[in-house]
């Protein structure tokens, strides 16, 4: 027996549009997958200024697409953030601390050889869809 499963193109006009064949997030049934987003603003022009500004509005730009798919910062579960300069770690966490102040989520960060527009910074994101409750289990 086939089990029904939606998959929902979810997008926002918050922010940028896409600058490829991609869609904002895609939701499949209850967790939310967003692309890598850009520190641009809507009109999809990177932000002056470098890697903290750029992900401030990355950032800003991720709320805004969490909230389209009903979700949250405190429902994200996981983000990637890739960076052109590994040398901008320590202030584009300063801000990514402004933004998750409690039960963060998992974390990668990399350095990378070139992201798209020349941008510094590109943050990703999975979170859940929904009513949320958080729990804690410590060993």
């Amino acid at each position: 027996m086939s089990q029904k499963v939606i998959k929902t193109i979810i997008s926002t006009s918050k922010t940028y549009k896409p600058v490829g064949p991609y869609s904002q997030a895609i939701l499949a049934d209850k967790t939310l997958y967003v692309s890598g987003i850009l520190g641009a603003d809507p009109n999809a022009k990177l932000v002056p200024g470098g890697a903290g500004p750029q992900a401030k509005q990355a950032l800003d730009n991720l709320t805004h697409i969490l909230a389209a798919g009903g979700a949250s910062l405190e429902s994200v579960v996981k983000t990637t953030i890739l960076l052109a300069n590994i040398d901008d770690f320590v202030e584009v966490n300063k801000i990514y601390g402004q933004y998750f102040t409690k039960n963060n989520p998992a974390r990668s960060t990399y350095q990378v050889a070139k992201l798209p527009m020349g941008a510094a910074v590109e943050i990703e994101a999975i979170a859940l869809s929904g009513d949320l409750t958080v729990t804690e289990k410590k060993d």
